[in-house]
């Protein structure tokens, strides 16, 4: 079972609520919004990517792990989306990257670092962060692992082509108690972790 662990803490970490929203920037990440919020249930929110500039209210929790690319975002993510955030969002990544609070690693994991990190795809990488964190539920947006493209592609575009590694890791995951706390809402990641019902969500609000 892979595992993180927190190796730099510049703020402390702490989460508002028993539910976490992660938005990927898959194709149907609206779509996805609009169906978690007509559950009506408080939650607190992980962006990933481009996300954040259609996620309603504020974010609490930021991931990045595309190093220096995620450096520039990370440390422009306030002054690009100030009604977004406030002084309490948390910059998540693996190793040590400038402008970021929160430097995870991996913890009993016979993978090499360098290699894990990109596997699964950063929304198993937040996954991970959920966990640790100690939310008793998680919700995938926009998180499909296909090809179809992102939310703000042009029609036609296609998404990343996942490698054989990333679906293994998301195979082995689904096999794991703590699977049973996630779930997704479209894609093949809505396949393998099933589908949200009322009793997922309402039975620990």
């Amino acid at each position: 079972m892979i595992k993180l662990k927190i190796v730099k803490e510049t703020k402390k970490l702490f989460r508002n609520k028993d539910v976490l929203l992660i938005c990927g920037d898959g194709k149907l990440l609206k779509e996805d919004i609009c169906d978690f919020l007509s559950w009506n249930i408080p939650y607190d929110i992980l962006c990933i990517g481009r996300s954040i500039q259609v996620v309603p209210g504020k974010v609490l929790h930021y991931a990045d792990v595309d190093a220096e690319a995620g450096m520039w975002v990370a440390e422009n993510l306030e002054k690009n989306h100030p009604e977004k955030i406030n002084d309490r969002i948390f910059k998540h990544t693996i190793g040590s990257m400038r402008g970021f609070d929160i430097d995870w690693d991996f913890d009993n994991c016979s993978f090499d670092s360098e290699d894990v990190m990109w596997h699964g795809s950063s929304s198993y990488f937040a996954v991970l962060i959920g966990l640790e964190m100690g939310y008793k539920r998680i919700v995938l947006a926009g998180c499909p692992l296909d090809s179809k493209g992102h939310w703000y592609s042009q029609e036609g575009e296609t998404g990343p082509i996942w490698t054989g590694d990333t679906y293994q890791v998301w195979f082995e995951f689904v096999k794991e108690r703590r699977s049973k706390r996630v779930r997704s809402l479209s894609g093949y990641t809505k396949i393998l972790l099933k589908t949200i019902d009322k009793d997922f969500l309402y039975g620990i609000c």
